[in-house]
């Protein structure tokens, strides 16, 4: 009878033990957090400038945590990147995150750096002066970014079919050498870029349209769910770089232009053009639903993406 409790009593113990253990599971020690952006631009300032003054690597120090920083040079690779867990933070604008989302991809919107709206470079002497007059001519974006997007949607609301121009899909620098030989017409590109080609006096940009860039944080999910102090202190120190940004803009316009290694004037030509104070409200909800939407009707993504609840579930006012 005593074997038979004291068996009872060690069955019951390791029954505690292994439910304990299935309530609590024990999670690897995070060592690095990893962040990038993609390719160069001055929305990105608020990571620029808190990598700059290592406000990330101070917030974390404490919790032994190290940053290690990445610039992407290629859409596809950032959501292998996320798809693969070799990525916890990128900043860029919003088609890549709506595609690796239709993809399967866990990945979330969780803040904005800035808003701008998007711009068509031509040459200073050509004769296109309105969207209307870019029909039949060659224009040069990279395919799959928020401006690629933004040239399309411009064309449409002009009248125009995309069939009734050339798009040619060129990374930055290649398109670049491509407008100042005169090989292409017209190119659909972000700051500082845009001012470069103008302070140069080698392009100049045609009436604006209505199409927006958000530049926003997406977060690989997984990241979040098993890191949620560590993600809040990130945020907290983006969120508070942005209001050191209104504060300082001096200084800030000086740090993006060492980060980015562009001119200063390029940077303050550029500047006015971002609204710092944007928030992840549902006016920005709203529009990238619309390039969610208009990604699923170009047959861009396959799978629709509900904004709101699929990618931005932590809806910030």
């Amino acid at each position: 009878m005593k074997k038979i409790l004291k068996n009872g009593f060690l069955l019951l113990i390791l029954s505690v033990v292994i439910i304990t253990s299935c309530n609590n599971p024990t999670k690897t020690k995070i060592e690095t957090v990893r962040i990038g952006s993609f390719f160069t631009a001055v929305d990105y300032a608020p990571y620029l400038i808190a990598k700059d003054k290592h406000w990330f690597e101070d917030s974390l120090v404490v919790k032994g945590i190290k940053v290690e920083y990445t610039e992407f040079q290629t859409l596809p690779t950032i959501n292998e990147a996320f798809a693969t867990g070799k990525i916890d933070i990128v900043f860029e604008a919003e088609p890549p995150a709506i595609i690796g989302k239709a993809s399967g991809i866990r990945i979330v919107i969780r803040d904005i750096s800035c808003s701008l709206i998007q711009e068509i470079l031509v040459p200073t002497n050509s004769n296109v002066k309105t969207i209307v007059d870019l029909k039949g001519k060659k224009i040069a974006v990279l395919a799959g970014t928020s401006s690629h997007y933004g040239v399309l949607n411009m064309l449409r609301d002009n009248g125009i079919n995309a069939n009734d121009v050339h798009i040619i899909d060129m990374v930055p620098p290649d398109a670049k050498a491509a407008f100042e030989s005169g090989q292409i017409d017209a190119w659909a590109v972000w700051p500082p870029f845009v001012e470069q080609e103008e302070l140069t006096g080698k392009g100049r940009i045609l009436p604006k349209g209505d199409a927006y860039i958000n530049s926003i944080m997406a977060v690989r999910g997984d990241f979040i769910k098993d890191n949620e102090a560590i993600y809040k202190t990130i945020e907290n120190v983006f969120n508070n770089t942005k209001i050191w940004i209104l504060a300082n803009p001096d200084s800030a316009v000086a740090i993006v232009s060492r980060q980015l290694n562009v001119p200063i004037e390029v940077i303050q030509k550029a500047w006015p053009r971002h609204d710092w104070t944007a928030k992840l409200n549902m006016k920005v909800i709203d529009d990238i639903q619309a390039k969610a939407n208009f990604l699923k009707e170009t047959g861009k993504i396959q799978n629709p993406v509900k904004v709101k609840d699929d990618l931005i579930p932590v809806y910030i006012k």
